[in-house]
């Protein structure tokens, strides 16, 4: 089963080595973090705000299909 971070992650396109890369958090303690293992509160907030631009890009991303959906639907 895939744990909420991992979940995240994967549903803002980011791999772990890219995620590693934008943190500096090497990516075997992400894959530990991932399983479950609590971060620390520093790596808790480079994760965050290193996927929030991500996060919501796909947002605003699904928001913008839901609305077309439904124009498409009046129509």
């Amino acid at each position: 089963p895939q744990t909420p971070l991992r979940q995240v992650r994967i549903a803002a396109g980011l791999t772990l080595r890219e995620l590693s890369r934008r943190t500096g958090i090497n990516p075997g303690r992400i894959s530990i973090i991932e399983r479950g293992v609590s971060p620390t509160d520093d790596e808790a907030r480079r994760i965050f705000e290193a996927m929030q631009p991500k996060i919501a890009a796909s947002a605003g991303q699904a928001r913008e299909t839901s609305l077309e959906t439904r124009r498409a639907g009046d129509e």
